[in-house]
């Protein structure tokens, strides 16, 4: 039924888990928390290098959370090729190992998502009006690869950062999501930082690529009506059901992108509130022809984490860094 205003966590009460948190068994804790407290010099091997093979790292994240597959959108493959996406004949951009099928803005079926999950059945259900399918996948006897060089594009795309969803009750997709897809939120947001009106929840799936975060966006009172610049109106009617609105498309460099496209279509580079040294640039979607949002962010600055853990920021060792999840 109809909710009212978000009351499942304050805004200075998130999730007790990080959102980035990497899994760690109990034993190897344990063995890095005594190495942290034993030699603090080790906080210098904050930066090593954690991600396995793709295959590996999805296989990993298979255990603990659902591995994003595919997005069916209702969006132009010329356009996507035009700001420099590798798009097949078939009409498939291959993001992070993630398969985004471009169905044109006249297509009948319904735009959604797959997964892959050890519970996967194959079966396909509406999670709050999004077309889902859930397929198995097996960590500890199926393998899942993918090479990060097999679909080269011309902005530089490498990765999905986040899945874009806005909703018009923010406790009903969250329900309908911890249910069906994901488990509980890795942390809601009463107020949003972008907007007072606006009440956030995230989730986190894998990915051959990496992690990518699932953003829900809905008024803080279902009924309201919100606005973000470069948005299209959020909420109005509480009985709205949830879409697939945008995507954030981790680049190493904006460089490549911002030749590509010109002031004319991304807008000004700025830092990315996640932090870290990211800069993200948003694109002017409407501009050249796409009906969701897009935006183009760098991943963190390996430059700025080091120094912070040589300073300390961090806390005492390789541990105390680990758990903050600032890893690379």
């Amino acid at each position: 039924g109809r909710s009212g205003p978000l009351s499942l966590v304050g805004e200075s009460c998130p999730h007790s888990r990080p959102l980035y948190r990497p899994w760690l068994a109990p034993p190897l804790r344990r063995l890095l928390s005594r190495l942290g407290e034993a030699w603090p010099s080790l906080s210098k091997v904050a930066v090593i290098r954690l991600p396995l093979r793709a295959g590996a790292s999805a296989e990993r994240m298979a255990r603990r959370m659902p591995l994003l597959s595919r997005l069916r959108l209702f969006e132009d493959a010329d356009a996507w090729r035009r700001i420099g996406f590798n798009v097949s004949e078939a009409g498939v951009a291959h993001v992070g190992g993630v398969d985004i099928e471009l169905a044109g803005a006249d297509c009948r079926d319904p735009a959604g998502w797959e997964f892959r999950s050890r519970e996967g059945s194959g079966s396909r259900l509406k999670v709050d009006g999004i077309s889902t399918r859930m397929s198995r996948f097996d960590a500890m006897s199926q393998t899942w690869t993918w090479e990060a060089g097999e679909a080269e594009h011309s902005n530089a795309a490498v990765g999905l950062y986040s899945v874009l969803v806005t909703a018009g009750d923010l406790q009903r997709t969250v329900q309908a999501m911890s249910e069906s897809i994901f488990g509980p939120p890795a942390r809601l947001l009463e107020k949003s930082p972008f907007s007072p009106k606006l009440s956030m929840a995230f989730f986190e799936a894998g990915s051959p690529g990496g992690t990518v975060v699932v953003e829900v966006l809905a008024p803080r009172t279902p009924g309201q009506v919100a606005t973000l610049p470069g948005f299209p109106p959020i909420g109005g009617d509480p009985d709205a059901p949830a879409r697939l609105a945008g995507l954030v498309v981790t680049v190493p460099s904006l460089e490549p992108v911002g030749e590509l496209l010109g002031e004319d279509a991304l807008g000004y580079p700025r830092p990315a509130a996640q932090g870290q040294g990211r800069v993200l640039a948003p694109l002017k979607h409407a501009r050249v022809g796409l009906r969701s949002m897009m935006a183009f962010m760098t991943p963190p600055d390996r430059e700025e984490l080091e120094a912070r853990a040589k300073a300390g920021t961090f806390g005492k060792g390789l541990a105390a860094h680990l758990s903050t999840g600032n890893t690379l």
